[in-house]
């Protein structure tokens, strides 16, 4: 086992996740890096003896290039049949609700002349799985980014009830949006199961987030690349 998805299972072990039927990956933004932490958070639950199912039920921005997409990138991090220049009938069960615009899902639906509703979102995800399949779903946008023409990504989160993982930015002013997103997944009844923070860039000197949230929040908290 490599020392990241050894880092990574010892951090679902300690949050409860890989115990639990499934989880929900949201950000504190569009862009913070959820498919990046997704990746090696899907193959780390296929080491642990997992059947990942993983969900991307609506994502906009949709690339030509399809493994440029979130949706083909989690779906190939639980290895299913998808090929990088076609869609196949794995893909479209990952994310069958997929818009050209790069504007929030509601928005870029309208564009095509759809309505996107909020149940056929959550239809999208399975609640009936065999033993030792494992449902990860994983958002657009931040936790209270809108989805659906009807509902919120909360909203997704709150009906399929899943453990909750939220995916930060590791940058100046993150404390407060995951501060305020931990808060926000409590007040909707759900378990905030962990935090990753995400660095992409150099952090500025004297600037320690992962130390800071881990005096504020109760939940275990890492940092990727793994601290």
């Amino acid at each position: 086992m490599g020392m990241i998805i050894s880092a990574l299972a010892h951090w679902l072990e300690h949050s409860g996740i890989g115990n639990a039927r499934g989880v929900f990956v949201t950000g504190t933004d569009t862009g913070v890096g959820k498919t990046r932490v997704g990746v090696q958070l899907i193959q780390t639950l296929r080491a642990l003896g997992h059947e990942v199912i993983p969900r991307k039920p609506v994502e906009s921005g949709w690339h030509d290039n399809l493994s440029q997409t979130d949706a083909w990138q989690l779906a190939w991090a639980a290895g299913l049949p998808v090929a990088p220049d076609q869609p196949t009938p794995a893909l479209d069960s990952v994310c069958p609700h997929r818009f050209k615009a790069a504007l929030s899902p509601p928005r870029a639906a309208e564009r095509e002349g759809r309505i996107l509703k909020m149940l056929d979102v959550a239809s999208a995800c399975p609640t009936r799985l065999k033993d030792r399949q494992y449902l990860y779903v994983e958002g657009a946008g931040g936790f209270y980014s809108p989805l659906a023409h009807d509902g919120l990504n909360a909203d997704l989160a709150q009906t399929l009830g899943l453990p909750v993982v939220v995916v930060a930015e590791d940058k100046l002013g993150c404390l407060n949006h995951t501060l305020l997103v931990a808060e926000a997944v409590k007040q909707k009844g759900l378990k905030l199961a962990g935090v990753i923070l995400n660095q992409r860039h150099p952090a500025p000197e004297g600037m320690d987030n992962l130390g800071d949230l881990r005096k504020h929040l109760d939940a275990p908290t890492l940092g990727y690349p793994f601290r």
